[in-house]
């Protein structure tokens, strides 16, 4: 190549860098600059949500601090509300009723029947129109639960009524406000009452194993007919049943129990004497252990008692969290009214 070509070469690249980039095209200059308003104004945005959201969360801080501050002072108010009538029931539970073991032990080994007052039985039995999922209300059925709390033709010796423990929550205050002083009158003034929590979950939380054992010993070797609603959520866990000799089924209605009652007694009136009878029924539970101690029969409310035993030894859900009737296998079908044998 010759010298004036390379100058020439030479001088037109100096020329190109002296002259700069060429100038943008107007139209991509347009969109960067539209790009850059939209992430401003984004960024913006997300300035404003910010801040909005720290004096959300301010907010929120202030309205939990006072809401916990009104709760210390409603839970003072409810303190003081019931201090007086939590201090009538501590002396009747002090001088009449038994402890959880004691309870226990007077069943398995004295042969108590077991009739168990829960919250749903209390107010049944007090408040006209107050309906459990499955039973409802009936001035027969409250008519018969009083009897049996205030042991009116019962024998003392046959029958152990259970009240409840004593609970200082919001909700069994609520119930204790509500229903007091209606309940001390029905309380027989020198009978023994059980704990009714001797099935509930606070029962296997304070006696973990133990509690499972003294169960156990209530029907250790015995023929057992457990009498429950068709399709009950009610289940035969081995862990608290399996020392009986030998258990079957009576089934009733899954709901509205009471209306079965007059078929029951038959059926029971008719059935072996000498077997031991656990009712997972409700108020209907209740009545029909007291009703077999008048005939010099065993009979036992056991309630929730595998549902407990679950929700304290296997994480199961809460008793009353459950459907009153389970999921029934395909191609099942049973009447309610037959008993169904079953070796445990």
């Amino acid at each position: 190549m010759s010298t004036p070509s390379v100058w020439r070469r030479t001088a037109r690249v100096f020329k190109r860098q002296l002259a700069g980039p060429p100038p943008p095209d107007p139209r991509v200059l347009k969109t960067q600059q539209q790009s850059l308003k939209v992430q401003q104004e984004a960024l913006k945005a997300q300035k404003e949500a910010l801040k909005a959201q720290q004096e959300s969360n301010k907010l929120l801080f202030d309205i939990r601090w006072e809401l916990k501050e009104q709760r210390k002072y409603l839970e003072g108010f409810r303190a003081h509300a019931s201090t007086a009538m939590f201090a009538e029931i501590r002396e009747f539970t002090d001088a009449q009723q038994y402890s959880f073991e004691a309870t226990m032990r007077r069943v398995a080994e004295d042969r108590l029947s077991l009739a168990r007052f829960g919250d749903g039985e209390l107010k049944i039995m007090l408040r006209p129109q107050y309906n459990l999922r499955f039973q409802p209300w009936s001035a027969n059925l409250a008519g018969e639960l009083r009897g049996v709390l205030s042991m009116d033709g019962y024998d003392p010796e046959r029958l152990l009524p259970a009240f409840p423990y004593t609970f200082r929550d919001a909700h069994w205050t609520s119930v204790w406000l509500d229903i007091w002083p209606e309940v001390k009158p029905l309380l027989h003034p020198t009978a023994k009452y059980g704990t009714a929590h001797v099935s509930r979950p606070i029962y296997f939380t304070h006696l973990g194993q133990r509690g499972v054992e003294l169960w156990r010993d209530v029907w250790d070797g015995q023929n057992v007919c457990i009498v429950t609603g068709q399709g009950s959520r009610f289940n035969l866990e081995p862990a608290l049943f399996s020392n009986a000799k030998s258990i079957e089924f009576l089934y009733t209605k899954p709901k509205d129990a009471y209306s079965d009652l007059s078929r029951l007694k038959e059926e029971l009136d008719a059935a072996d004497p000498d077997k031991l009878y656990l009712f997972a029924l409700g108020p209907c539970g209740t009545l029909l252990a007291a009703w077999l101690s008048q005939r010099g029969r065993w009979g036992i409310d056991i309630g929730h008692i595998s549902e407990s035993w679950s929700n304290v030894f296997n994480g199961g859900a809460w008793p009353e969290q459950l459907d009153v009737v389970k999921e029934p296998a395909k191609g099942s079908a049973a009447d309610p009214a037959k008993g169904v044998g079953a070796q445990a």
